[in-house]
Order: structure tokens, then sequence, then C-alpha cells
């Protein structure tokens, strides 16, 4: 399935919020987050036929869990569709689809961004044939995301995917470096927002799945590296595997029990 059909059958109120025109979208809804507000009305000031999904839901392909591929399972506790993309907008021309998942921005949200990514695009999910038509961004610069699209009307997005990472992370040791740096900032932040958190079941959610998406990103960032596997890991895929569960350890994270337990009597016993 192409990637524009996948996207326009998401159906707005049972697995997004929104599915339509983006020039409708934006006079029906507040977008809070300046950049992606102008960006998108360029966008679509431009280009009237681009279309937008929000907050569309998406599963966790458990198996990775169970067999021990990425060692979170706390990520299995949460019911239904846990990972919410926030924005995809996505257009047709002629007999080229394209899409870009982009996220408000946030210190490290790129890192998130990619992390997405590898979760809607990794074998049995929906958009695995269509990976290749996605592209991810984060930034806080708008003219930035209106060049990205346009320029997925013309070149690969993988081409365009690895720029965006050179800027991000000179190499895989800088990557995971900002990956462990973020969860421990998620650490920090969960820790001071569960304590006043009423509910802290949509909490407790989120921060699970950011820790996920952060150790998702580290193992298959790490797997994808020919480079690595030939000049540290002599060609063997196995101990290639291996190391890139071990890399994806070293991301921090609070446990599940922790987290609701938070500022309650029983984590100070």
């Amino acid at each position: 399935m192409a990637v524009f059909d996948g996207l326009a059958g998401m159906i707005a109120g049972q697995q997004c919020s929104y599915n339509g025109m983006l020039s409708d979208y934006l006079k029906e809804n507040e977008v809070a987050d300046e950049a992606l507000l102008q960006a998108f009305k360029t966008i679509s000031s431009t280009d009237p036929d681009v279309r937008i999904v929000t907050d569309l839901k998406g599963s966790v392909k458990l198996d990775n869990i169970s067999n021990r591929i990425i060692h979170y399972r706390d990520i299995s506790k949460l019911v239904g569709n846990p990972v919410v993309y926030p924005y995809l907008i996505y257009a047709r021309y002629g007999e080229a689809d394209q899409a870009m998942l982009v996220l408000p921005y946030e210190e490290g949200g790129y890192l998130y961004a990619r992390g997405y990514y590898y979760c809607m695009s990794e074998a049995g999910s929906l958009f695995y044939e269509d990976r290749n038509e996605i592209l991810e961004i984060c930034t806080p610069n708008p003219d930035e995301i209106v060049q990205s699209w346009e320029r997925l009307k013309k070149e690969k997005a993988g081409l365009i995917q690895r720029q965006l990472d050179r800027a991000c992370f000179k190499n895989y040791d800088e990557l995971k470096a900002k990956a462990i740096e973020a969860g421990e900032a998620l650490k920090a932040r969960a820790a001071a927002e569960l304590v006043e958190a009423e509910d802290k079941a949509p909490l407790i959610a989120s921060y699970v799945v950011r820790w996920f998406l952060l150790k998702k990103l580290v193992y298959v960032q790490y797997m994808v590296n020919k480079n690595i596997r030939s000049s540290i890991h002599d060609g063997d895929i196995h101990k290639q595997r291996n190391q890139a569960r071990i890399n994806a350890d070293e991301i921090p994270f609070m446990s599940y029990r922790s987290m609701w337990t938070a500022g309650t009597e029983a984590e100070n016993e």
C-alpha cells in the first residue's frame, strides 16, 4: 500500500485525531508550536493539496521485547496503541507519494523523531513497504521544515534524512551519548512531574514510550551501520546484534513501579 493511501485511510476519532486537508486543519485548530504553525501555513499556501494526520495511534511490535531484542518490558504493559505520532503531512504528486513526520520542537526532539520512524517503518508495520517515502524532522526553524518538504518532491527521503542526521550527530557514539543524555533528562522530568500529578497513567505511558523510542533508535542505528559491522565485528551480525542490545540497555529510565509510587509513602519506605 502506498503511503498516501495508508495515511488517507486513517479514520479520525478512531485511529487519529484529524485527517484531512492541511488548509482546513489550520482553519479549525490551533498549532501551539510557532515554527510548525508558520511552516504549515507556508506549505498550505503554496501547495493546497497537502493533507495532514494528527495524533496517529500506533502499536509496538512486542516480538522485539519478548525475544529480548530490546530489554524494556515496561512498554509491553501499555495497552492498545500507545505510540502517538503528532503530525504527519502527506501528498500525492502524479504517481509519487511523500510524507513527513513533524514533531514540535524540543531539546533532543530529533532523536524521538527518528525513534518514531523506526517504529512506524519496522517489518510488519503498516508503513514498512513505504518507509522510503517518509521523512522525519524536528527543528525550531520553519524554513527548514518547508525546504525539506520541497526537497522531497525531487530527492529521496533517505538522502535528506542522512543530511539531517549529520546536523544532529556526527557519528554513532555521539548519537548514543545524546540519547543517554535525553534518557537522563526524562528521568529528572518524570520524577518532578509525577510527584504533582493527580492522574499518573497518561504521563507514565508517555514517558515509557519515549524511553522506548530512545532505545529503539540506539538499537536500530547500530544495526544498520555496515561500517560498524565490518570494522568492529568482523562482519559478524550476531556480535553486532549483541552489542546493539547492550547499547540500548544503556539508556537510563525510571521503572514502571517507581513512576507509580513517585511522591507516595511507598517510594520513601
